[in-house]
């Protein structure tokens, strides 16, 4: 099988590029640079050039037996026709490229598309619940929210076969946003544990990610949104221990109530925002509820009907990631 791979540099597209060449698929990778050239290639890919928001880079997918479209950006360090070009015209063409050939398409998406407030409405999110309003300056979601309109209505328009996945906080090798944060916090010797730290992160490993998109690669009967958010329960105390024995740290834990966790958080982004508007404000209150929130979400219909089968711990996977970032940096 010969799969197109675009954001192969990136945490989840690496993970599925090392999957599918260590199951024997050929896989083209979609990169913008000779970095980006030299990563791919290391990894047994062949690399093309070209960047998702340019319709002839995808003349490279011709051919192809599945497109996999990982690339997107996800800090918010941009402005909206940026998040526009990349992530909703990215997947735009991508789209129209698989309808036109007859590809089958994994797109992954985000469990950012069903809003925050749901959080507090739920005790359970799967893809059949309702999304709730999204603020004007999330650009992220919302980008990732109309790229997955663009696909379901190219779905419906032009028979294309796609699936959305939707995982949660992601981290793993190569994870340039979540884990840096944490690793750095908890070199130091302590973290902030924000409430009692009971609470079941809405945390996904890379790798296991990567599982699902080659499930659903194998399912191409299964179509439209699916959740990839459990792949075994880990608490923010138990994250904290794994990273700090990872890195051979005994951590002290520094119990924060939540609403001061809040008020901190919201003042230093205000703070950040008034001195920098032009550059990111960093974690705010949205960090804060994730930290202190249960998961929320049900990966239960890609258990059933794709047979997702997450084949790493989090133990073990928290301590690969963390022993790539202690040696990569």
């Amino acid at each position: 099988m010969s799969v197109f791979v675009t954001g192969g540099t990136g945490l989840v597209g690496s993970h599925v590029i090392q999957l599918l060449r260590s199951r024997g698929h050929q896989v083209r990778a979609l990169v913008r640079n000779g970095n980006g050239q030299q990563l791919v290639e290391a990894m047994g890919a062949t690399p093309v050039f070209g960047a998702v928001e340019n319709p002839d880079a995808w003349t490279h997918a011709a051919g192809v037996d599945a497109i996999v479209h990982a690339a997107a950006i996800v800090v918010a360090r941009h402005d909206w026709l940026t998040f526009q070009s990349i992530n909703i015209d990215g997947a735009k063409h991508a789209g129209i490229t698989a309808s036109e050939h007859g590809i089958q398409l994994v797109h992954i998406s985000s469990v950012a598309v069903y809003g925050r407030g749901l959080r507090s409405t739920a005790n359970e999110i799967d893809e059949y619940s309702t999304l709730a309003d999204l603020p004007e300056t999330d650009y992220y979601a919302r980008s990732k929210r109309q790229a997955e309109a663009t696909i379901e209505s190219l779905v419906r328009d032009r028979g294309l076969q796609a699936v959305s996945l939707r995982p949660c906080v992601i981290y793993g090798e190569r994870d340039r946003t979540f884990l840096p944060h944490v690793v750095r916090i908890l070199d130091r010797g302590f973290a902030p544990l924000i409430g009692d730290g009971s609470n079941s992160l809405s945390v996904v490993y890379a790798g296991n990610v990567a599982d699902a998109v080659l499930a659903a690669i194998e399912h191409p009967e299964v179509t439209g949104p699916v959740n990839v958010t459990n792949d075994g329960d880990v608490t923010q105390r138990e994250f904290y221990a794994a990273v700090g024995s990872a890195l051979g740290k005994r951590v002290r834990l520094v119990r924060i109530p939540i609403p001061a966790a809040y008020l901190f958080a919201a003042t230093r982004q205000r703070t950040r925002r008034a001195l920098a508007p032009n550059k990111y404000a960093g974690f705010g209150p949205a960090a804060v509820s994730f930290l202190t929130n249960d998961n929320p979400y049900t990966s239960e219909r890609a258990q059933q009907e794709l047979e997702w089968r997450p084949s790493t711990a989090p133990s073990e996977a928290i301590a690969r990631s963390v022993r790539w970032f202690t040696e990569a940096r």
